[in-house]
């Protein structure tokens, strides 16, 4: 068998350009490229061999080399075709051989990557890698132990496939020795079939991320998260099951400053003790009551309301009031709610509980049949509010009713008097009440900015930006009638009116 030889690009003079080229830009370009890539580029020049194990993050993912029929089969079997019984039969051993024969290479590549020369010397920051559970998996410990051990990693993330047909599998657990005080590990990100490891010897692990975890796992799991590893500042729950319906959160000495639950299958949270959470975000699909202890130190707040289906779930969500979801910490100072993905199965009432320190409020992706007047109920229950911030997608069609708060029970009496600014994008004029309301009762407005396109850009999950486009224009008379709105309810001059 021929012997590959590695080829050596040369010029006229014979000069290698390339064994030439500076280590910093070779890295810069090595850098740039995925793992396979990366380290494939050993045979280009000698130098180059020696490159890649100074690269700060590498990635093995088994999804990379998996053949696209491989793809299109599991599409397939997501949606239940085809219907015959042995054909799907066949097709998912099909899929179960294709992924033993992608985890025997991955683990060849693996193994070899592993024992290469110079491995022990590699410096390491960032490693992740996804692979299936099958016997071939032995490969990962060793990567892993390699990577915490002797690399110095300090971001792994781990992410491991259940196989075709293979549901009694247990979940894969880290090496035992993988989380010990000598390691630099501050960030874990664990996701599908990974059991959690014991947390509470490990204090310097700052920040844990749990993805797709499966629904046989306890509740105890999540809640001894909060407790054991004391040095945990930040929290990430993705697609999390349980199978318990309710997650207590009751963790004195936690250090937890940032928390994110995103669509997990908790339907009520109780936050009764977390006394350093800064940061909150919830994106909640199934959860109908969030109950708020003792979070003393509470600032951020986002929360996402999302339903792929909302017509699968509105007669059991319509008695749903939004007050379930806002007994709040008073030192709230930031509010993001979001409407993403769903028309009407939360009922808008207005918060029973004050929001007294809270200073700035985004509500974005109102549904487009509902009245955004129910947002001034918001605006009454946070006497400091300042910055009034309401975002209304454009609708190709108009609603067919509206859902919103009785006009006639409002008390003309009240005064807001820290209101400074209210910007609303997706106005339209039947949206005029909430700008009638706001320039009657609040005596500090400085500026007002109406407009009937854009969209809210993120800054992460608790600050943004509201950006508008001048797609429909207002009409003289539209202009008009909002000045005449302001010089009525004797707002002063000196209000910054902004239409567009």
């Amino acid at each position: 068998m021929p012997t590959l030889r590695r080829v050596r690009r040369r010029t006229v003079d014979g000069e290698d350009h390339l064994s030439s080229l500076p280590d910093d830009l070779i890295l810069l370009i090595v850098s740039r490229l995925d793992t396979r890539t990366a380290l494939s580029t050993a045979v280009l020049a000698r130098r180059w061999a020696r490159i890649p194990r100074e690269l700060a993050a590498l990635d093995f993912r088994v999804s990379d080399i998996l053949p696209p029929e491989y793809g299109r089969t599991v599409a397939l079997r997501q949606r239940n075709l085809p219907r015959d019984t042995n054909l799907a039969r066949t097709l998912d051993g099909l899929m179960a051989d294709c992924e033993i024969d992608t985890m025997r290479t991955f683990a060849n590549g693996v193994t070899s990557f592993l024992d290469a020369d110079g491995a022990h010397d590699r410096r390491l920051k960032t490693l992740r890698l996804e692979f299936f559970q099958t016997h071939d998996g032995i490969c990962a410990d060793r990567m892993i132990t390699a990577a915490v051990g002797a690399w110095g990693v300090e971001d792994l993330e781990v992410v491991v496939r259940l196989a075709s047909g293979d549901d009694q599998t247990p979940a894969y657990s880290l090496p035992h020795d993988c989380l010990n005080v000598r390691s630099r590990l501050r960030s874990l990100t664990l996701g599908k079939c990974c059991s959690l490891p014991s947390l509470h010897s490990y204090g310097t692990l700052t920040k844990l991320a749990l993805r797709d975890i499966p629904t046989s796992t306890t509740v105890d799991v999540y809640q001894k998260v909060f407790k054991d590893c004391t040095g945990l500042q930040v929290l990430h729950l993705t697609s999390c099951c349980c199978a318990h319906h309710t997650l207590v959160v009751d963790a004195p000495c936690s250090q937890i400053r940032e928390l994110v639950v995103e669509e997990c299958s908790f339907m009520e949270i109780k936050l009764r003790n977390l006394p350093m959470l800064v940061r909150l975000a919830f994106c909640l699909t199934d959860t109908v009551r969030i109950e708020f202890g003792s979070v003393p130190c509470l600032m951020d707040t986002n929360l996402t309301f999302s339903m792929e289906d909302d017509s699968l779930v509105a007669p059991r969500r319509s008695v749903d009031e939004f007050d379930s979801f806002l007994s709040m910490s008073p030192t709230m100072t930031n509010l993001v709610i979001r409407f993403t993905r769903l028309r009407r199965w939360i009922g808008a009432s207005s918060p029973e509980r004050q929001l007294p320190d809270l200073k700035r409020l985004l509500v974005a992706d109102m549904p487009s049949n509902w009245d955004i007047s129910w947002t001034r109920g918001l605006l009454m229950a946070s006497p400091f509010l300042e910055v009034l911030h309401i975002h209304v997608p454009q609708s190709e069609t108009e609603p067919d009713y509206l859902r919103g708060m009785n006009w006639f029970k409002s008390r003309n009496k009240l005064r807001h008097h820290h209101l400074k600014e209210l910007v609303v994008i997706g106005f339209t004029q039947r949206n005029i009440w909430l700008f009638k309301y706001v320039v009657r009762v609040c005596t500090s407005l400085h500026r007002i900015v109406l407009l009937k396109d854009g969209h809210v850009q993120y800054n992460g999950l608790w600050d943004w930006q509201m950006v508008g486009q001048q797609t429909c224009p207002w009409s003289s008379d539209e202009k008009l009638v909002a000045r005449r709105m302001i010089k009525e309810f004797g707002l002063r001059p000196l209000v910054e009116l902004i239409l567009g």
